[in-house]
């Protein structure tokens, strides 16, 4: 469990996007949306489940399982307690369907695959341990430097985030990565592939337009010495 409870208030959620229409700009004015989003996450790991039993390998079955759980977990921590701003209602719908759509190839890829060898536990875990691990500890990084009065209104470029601009999406690519690799099924690359796409040529672009506008004196600097995705490369 997360030790302690993150708060941000609206008038400095406000402060951060003052027109009202930038990136994510919505602060929080209550928790429907993060209640329905649990709601959606619980029935879609029930599906989940459901073909998963009878279809699969035991073993396989039960390391699915886990990283569907702890990634539904990972959600819902970020949307309750990390996060200040409301969940939008492409969160609410297209992400949700993407998430099905992932373990629905899963599911299927699977159900062609025989139990899992010791080489594939271990790289699949590796690769989505340390996945979650870039992506959630790199958020917490930033949301203690950010709760500090004198940082207010400062952009964070410290911790993971020294290594890349976006380093939590690419922990994001990196955990799939790993949950294809446990399903044994090749076409499963898919996945984090085109995750990697979509945060690289959409989501990427769309959040640092953002931050180029609210960080002015520090962001040219950012940019200049960090990589934009991938630690190092790009």
């Amino acid at each position: 469990s997360i030790p302690i409870q993150f708060k941000m208030d609206a008038s400095e959620y406000e402060e951060m996007a003052p027109d009202g229409g930038a990136f994510r700009s919505v602060a929080r004015q209550s928790m429907l949306r993060a209640n329905i989003f649990a709601l959606e996450c619980v029935l879609v790991l029930g599906v989940y489940w459901h073909f998963l039993v009878g279809h699969v390998n035991q073993r396989r079955r039960d390391i699915l399982f886990l990283f569907g759980i702890i990634y539904m977990v990972r959600l819902n921590i970020m949307a309750r307690w990390l996060l200040p701003r409301e969940l939008s209602t492409e969160e609410l719908t297209v992400v949700v369907v993407w998430i099905c759509s992932i373990l629905a190839s899963i599911v299927v890829g699977t159900a062609l695959q025989g139990a899992m060898n010791n080489v594939e536990v271990v790289i699949s875990f590796i690769f989505y341990f340390v996945g979650s691990w870039l992506n959630s500890w790199s958020e917490l990084q930033r949301k203690w430097w950010k709760a500090r009065p004198e940082n207010k209104g400062h952009c964070y470029m410290l911790g993971l985030f020294s290594l890349s601009r976006n380093i939590n999406y690419f922990g994001d690519v990196v955990l799939f990565g790993g949950w294809a690799i446990a399903s044994g099924c090749w076409w499963n690359v898919w996945i984090p592939v085109t995750m990697a796409a979509m945060f690289y040529f959409y989501h990427i672009p769309d959040k640092e337009k953002y931050l180029r506008d609210r960080y002015k004196s520090e962001w040219p600097n950012y940019v200049a010495t960090t990589k934009s995705f991938i630690p190092f490369l790009c």
